[in-house]
């Protein structure tokens, strides 16, 4: 998909997933290591549990498909490599801290000197400009600082960081959504680019109704244990396990499932018919489905409710994920072979490209494996810039003032909710005509027009309205996809088939479009017709088990976060297939799992290791219990009314330093702490005198003493907190739009920044209906005449 790209990886693991997204969709990817290997490549778990330099389990999902060369970049004449290497690359990817770069005489200035058509992109914990650039980032300052954590957890006890590296995750996500963007605008403007991605935001775009609930409503969102935002979804006990249900979704339906097994108690009653009246008394309604679960198994569950249409879900281990009938079917666990009749099973991607059914794995390289291949003269591969060209020549005359990367491209988006909508505004965002297609009967509810929720997710998109149940409307559906470019959908694999809209009817019309299918589960698989939400996938794919662990109960994570890593995933997908359209001429279509996005963001925890010995084959599992190298490492109470703060440290150093911040320098000599195993060993008794420190401070005074001493730390932002953060305020993160009937709104823009081409029209959301008269004149031809008579038969309702 990405042939003829090249990428140098300069990252560290809060980066490293960024480059080996875009090396699974075929670009060629150098991760450049120091002599003795990537600090990673020490990080835990390690294959059978043996500790290695080529043994890390972590190092070996992060880096798959990517080569690797070992250079010394700030000295003599490996820095001489590093540039000639540099002058013939298309994209650099890093993590350095802000400043470092020209210290260390690898300032942007240089760079660009070196070659002026480079994408170099930066991730960093803070981004390069603001007043907390400086501030020690982890993936829990992250989550913390960007609001994730203050809505994960129980009500009354300490809130929770999402398992593994996922600040580091979503980072890399629009990471790698933004390169692409800029080496379509490099494509035709023949500049190089300078991005600038922050994680805090990167965490903070993905909060779904947090943000939108309180700069709408002025609600501040908090954590709500097994439920999730309104009550819609519960985690409850079954025989064998636990089940997530959506208690209020299809309400007769669900109470007449309950009477049949003579278990609907008083919910018959006429009185709970309101939703108002459900949500206020959802305590009841909890007990009574409780005791019904409590009689079911997990299977038993899962398996009615998806007969029904319900998006219910299991609560999933990692081993239940990794033995789940569809994603065995579709293949999705990847099998690589490692010296030493090693294979590892780790996850694969969530899409599928019908030119390429299944892309290639190649495993891990070892440590400066490459160096002959890439720093031989006559071996050197040479990147041919016009390869790279992928506009036509009269695209590109008609964007001589090119600001947008997406203009000139036209979108169908027939999604709703979040992970469709998500995806199609970052496409809009970036220039392209994205067209949102509705109808009277189903604009309610979050499709609303006029709702918050609708205007967040659907800005600097068109709307029109059909019906397209009528046949009139099917043939402007057609005619419209004869102009576009591309075409997105969200519902479940049946239902373009059923509107006769499927791929194959599109490709009639214009045999060179794009359609990206996102669904639950994927278009194929034992699975494939069913249903899910947000919630749904972090239930299967172990993610809420994982983060809930050592909790009484099962958690809820707070929001919707899959559905934005969902809507990332796919943007990334359509973007790199628009890639091959313009190198090849060719269209094709997506096939996008929701399920399978969410895997990929579980890492090690979903990685499996094989070792033949002796004609057996023995199985490892991943220890991901033990993965977290720092200590302390957690969530501490501070000083107010739930105020928390978060500390993480990784070294003795920053432990010297966190101890003589705190003024407690006698636990550096305290043999139960004298090294990070020691603290970890005794982590509850720490985590107690830490908290005597912290319950007397602010989050804020608690964070500048530790932070001003390097060391990692930050405060659990609430939705206002995140609101009036003057270092979100200082990069422009909330933006102001202005609504014909609702006013001025804000919303997020987003986390990466692009020097020089930076959005500053926010377009809002379209009144339902708005652009039918500029759709169907401007676009299609339809005369006036025309317009009439579909109106008169209902067309347009």
């Amino acid at each position: 998909m990405l042939d003829g790209i090249r990428i140098l990886d300069l990252a560290d693991e809060n980066g490293s997933f960024c480059s080996r997204l875009l090396a699974d969709l075929g670009a060629s990817v150098i991760k450049v290591e120091k002599p003795g290997g990537d600090p990673s490549r020490k990080k835990s778990p390690f294959c059978s549990g043996m500790p290695d330099n080529e043994n890390s389990l972590f190092f070996a999902y992060h880096n798959s498909n990517k080569l690797s060369v070992t250079l010394d970049i700030e000295q003599g004449s490996d820095r001489i490599k590093f540039f000639e290497l540099l002058k013939n690359t298309d994209v650099l990817i890093e993590t350095f801290n802000p400043g470092y770069s020209e210290t260390s005489g690898l300032s942007l200035e240089k760079l660009t000197e070196i070659n002026p058509a480079l994408i170099h992109s930066s991730i960093t914990g803070f981004g390069r400009y603001g007043p907390k650039k400086n501030y020690q980032p982890s993936s829990i300052v992250s989550a913390a600082f960007g609001g994730q954590m203050y809505v994960c957890g129980f009500p009354e006890q300490n809130p929770l960081a999402y398992f593994g590296e996922q600040s580091h995750y979503i980072s890399s996500l629009f990471g790698a959504v933004s390169i692409l963007l800029s080496i379509r605008q490099r494509a035709l403007t023949g500049k190089g680019q300078f991005i600038d991605i922050s994680a805090q935001e990167a965490v903070a775009s993905t909060l779904d109704h947090v943000m939108v609930s309180y700069f709408y409503n002025n609600t501040v969102s908090t954590r709500q244990g097994n439920l999730y935002g309104n009550s819609f979804f519960c985690i409850l006990p079954c025989k064998d396990g636990y089940i997530q249900i959506s208690l209020l979704q299809q309400w007769d339906t669900f109470v007449e499932l309950l009477a049949s097994e003579d278990m609907a108690n008083n919910l018959t009653d006429k009185k709970w018919s309101s939703e108002d009246y459900r949500i206020e008394n959802i305590d009841h309604i909890i007990d009574v489905v409780k005791e019904w679960t409590l009689k079911h198994s997990v299977k038993e569950l899962f398996q009615t409710g998806q007969s029904m249409r319900f998006p219910w879900s299991p609560v999933f281990s990692p081993e239940e994920v990794m033995q789940s009938p569809q994603l065995k079917k579709r293949q999705f666990f990847r099998r690589t072979g490692y010296p030493g009749n090693v294979t590892i099973i780790s996850p694969g991607l969530p899409y599928r490209f019908s030119s390429f059914p299944l892309l290639p794995n190649r495993r891990a390289p070892l440590s400066g494996e490459h160096n002959s291949e890439l720093f031989a003269d006559k071996k050197r591969p040479v990147i041919n810039k016009t390869q790279n060209i992928f506009a036509s020549k009269d695209q590109l005359k008609s964007c001589e003032n090119y600001k947008h990367s997406l203009k000139g491209i036209r979108i169908l988006d027939f999604t709703w909710m979040l992970s469709g909508p998500y995806a199609t505004r970052i496409l809009a965002d970036h220039g392209a005509e994205v067209i949102k297609i509705q109808s009277h009967k189903t604009a309610n509810g979050a499709e609303a027009n006029l709702t918050g929720y609708f205007n967040t997710w659907n800005r600097n998109k068109l709307g029109i309205t059909l019906d397209i149940s009528r046949p009139e409307a099917k043939d402007i559906i057609l005619k419209l996809a004869s102009v576009s470019d591309v075409v997105v959908e969200n519902f479940s694999p049946r239902v373009m088939r059923n509107w006769g809209l499927d791929y194959e009817q599109l490709k009639q019309a214009n045999p060179d479009i794009i359609m990206a299918g996102i669904s639950a589960m994927g278009q194929t698989g034992p699975w494939k017709d069913f249903v899910g939400y947000g919630p749904t996938f972090h239930a299967l794919s172990g993610l809420t088990h994982m983060t809930s662990i050592g909790q009484e109960h099962p958690a809820g994570l707070g929001h919707a976060y899959a559905d934005t890593v969902i809507g990332l995933y796919s943007a990334l997908a359509i973007l790199a297939a628009l890639d091959y359209r313009d190198k090849t001429g060719l269209g094709q279509y997506i096939d996008i799992s929701g399920y399978e996005a969410v895997c990929t963001l579980l890492g090690y925890a979903l990685t499996r290791t094989e070792i033949k010995q002796t004609g057996n084959v023995e199985s490892y599992y991943t220890n991901y219990l033990q993965n977290i190298q720092s200590a302390p490492h957690g969530c501490y109470k501070c000083l107010g009314k739930d105020r928390w703060c978060v500390i993480a440290v990784f070294s003795e150093e920053q432990w010297s330093a966190f101890c003589h911040a705190t003024g407690n320098q006698t636990w550096i000599k305290d043999e139960r702490f004298s090294n990070i195993d020691k603290r970890k060993a005794n982590s509850a008794e720490l985590d107690r005198l830490i908290k005597q420190w912290t319950i007397n401070l602010t989050a804020e005074t608690a964070i500048e003493i530790l932070q001003s001493a390097g060391i990692p730390a930050g405060i659990v932002q609430t939705a206002e907190d995140l609101a009036k953060d003057s270092h979100l305020k200082a990069r422009d993160f909330y933006v102001e739009v202005d609504h014909p009937v609702l006013g001025k709104t804000y919303t997020d823009s987003a986390p990466a920044k692009f020097y020089g081409n930076t959005i500053k029209t926010w377009k809002p959301a379209p009144l339902l209906g708005e652009h039918n008269h500029y759709v169907l004149t401007d676009l299609l031809g339809f005369t006036e005449k025309e317009i009439t008579e579909f109106t008169d038969k209902g067309v347009f309702y």
